[in-house]
């Protein structure tokens, strides 16, 4: 563990209780099951929306960024937290129950709108109900029209039969 993350670990503290878990090479913040925080090479970032990013602007901060897999910068919605603000308590507690309430909102939005896979999931299950139907309507649109031919077929039939009566009168 590094000096910083005890340092963070430390003033986190006036905050309320807070886990901290390894990922993405640092460390993530939770209050309760919501993670609003990260720890990264010895930088403290925290999480930011439209209510609480001006703020992190006028101080100077960026976002956390890194290079994705194609080249490209990736950019995320947590922001480097200025010094000042973690050495202040009151300024610290402000931060940190705005940060919290960005996270929670963007997880909020997050159970609202359905992942890519439910939705793929439901139009599978929807395509599997539908194909036995659309089987039986052709079954039955085939079952009609073979009626069809077949009623046809006597009237054709009984037609060639008169024509053949007609022609045998006439040569008669």
């Amino acid at each position: 563990m590094s000096s910083f993350l005890t340092h963070v670990q430390d003033r986190l503290k006036v905050c309320g209780p807070l886990t901290y878990k390894n990922m993405f090479g640092g460390y993530g913040v939770y209050s309760g099951s919501q993670i609003f925080a990260m720890v990264i090479k010895d930088h403290l970032y925290f999480r930011v929306g439209p209510s609480n990013q001006a703020e992190y602007e006028a101080s100077g901060m960026a976002p956390f960024s890194y290079s994705g897999k194609d080249g490209k910068i990736v950019r995320v919605s947590y922001w480097e937290v200025p010094e000042e603000i973690l050495e202040d308590d009151e300024d610290l507690i402000f931060w940190f129950r705005k940060s919290l309430a960005e996270a929670n909102k963007a997880a909020s939005l997050k159970k609202k709108t359905p992942s890519k896979k439910k939705v793929s999931r439901s139009i599978a299950q929807v395509a599997k109900r539908l194909s036995p139907k659309k089987k039986a309507v052709k079954k039955k649109t085939s079952k009609l029209v073979s009626k069809k031919k077949t009623s046809k077929k006597p009237n054709a039939k009984k037609a060639a039969k008169k024509k053949v009566a007609s022609k045998k009168k006439r040569s008669r």
